[in-house]
């Protein structure tokens, strides 16, 4: 994949946008000849199910192992099986500019990526969420998630929605969808809905959101796929003296390990 000479800046005024409300939206990060490029690995990675034995294939939205229709699958560290996507102008682009809205030096700004689809014409919403919601609770991170749409994301497709200025309280409380454990998606009920701003962008556009801000996606109602492939980059982050309490992630933990239990006493 020809990477060269496809640069794409953010202004002043735009970092500071980001800083003030965590969000951003850019018309363009990536070239057209790159998203049919990044379409057919998409495509392999999730007809494949790669990953699933490793647990990196899955449906966001429904319990692990469930057998019906996915609503939401996900792949996770597409990178792993394709080095070659940590080449990409999306890539390159969306750490450069990750440092730059993170006011981190390139150098020491890191990360890695997933994938989720929503099917054409049924599956599930993304529910409102905080991304840092989902990680380590005894870390502090300093971390933003770029979002790049390989279709053109409407509201119709499920194109994401923000809550301005969220990033700057705490994490809210969240609950497994369907409040159940085997669920990995999350979702708060501590948002109002008519605070959201939505960014609906074509293939090949990018949004940029803090782990903290709060952010949604509707069900796709329409007769195309959406794909979306997510990087999520990190600058230091900070060891906490005490962890977060945040205990749907145990609850996951205990779920997952009875699971595992119940599928070895089966064998």
């Amino acid at each position: 994949m020809n990477t060269d000479n496809f640069n794409v800046d953010v202004t002043d005024k735009q970092v500071s946008f980001f800083q003030e409300n965590g969000y951003l939206s850019i018309p363009r990060i990536t070239t057209d000849d790159e998203v049919e490029w990044l379409k057919g690995i998409y495509d392999t990675l999730f007809n494949e199910r790669t990953g699933e034995e490793q647990g990196r294939y899955f449906d966001l939205a429904g319990p692990r192992a469930h057998k019906g229709r996915e609503t939401l699958p996900q792949v996770l560290g597409p990178e792993a099986q394709f080095p070659e996507l940590r080449e990409t102008i999306y890539f390159k682009n969306a750490q450069r500019l990750a440092a730059k809205l993170l006011s981190v030096e390139r150098e020491k700004v890191g990360g890695g990526g997933h994938m989720i689809l929503k099917p054409a014409n049924y599956g599930n919403e993304t529910p409102w969420h905080q991304d840092e919601a989902y990680w380590n609770p005894e870390v502090l991170p300093h971390s933003l998630s770029v979002w790049l749409p390989l279709d053109r994301a409407t509201l119709e497709s499920g194109c994401l929605h923000f809550i301005p200025k969220s990033h700057k309280g705490d994490i809210r409380w969240h609950r497994h969808i369907d409040n159940d454990p085997l669920v990995h998606g999350l979702v708060t009920d501590d948002v109002d809905p008519s605070e959201a701003v939505a960014c609906p962008i074509p293939a090949g556009g990018a949004t940029f959101h803090h782990c903290r801000t709060l952010h949604y996606s509707a069900p796709n109602s329409t007769d195309q796929v959406r794909r979306a492939y997510i990087l999520v980059f990190s600058g230091p982050s900070k060891r906490l003296e005490k962890p977060a309490h945040r205990p749907w992630i145990q609850e996951e933990q205990e779920a997952l390990a009875k699971l595992k239990s119940l599928a070895a006493d089966g064998e």
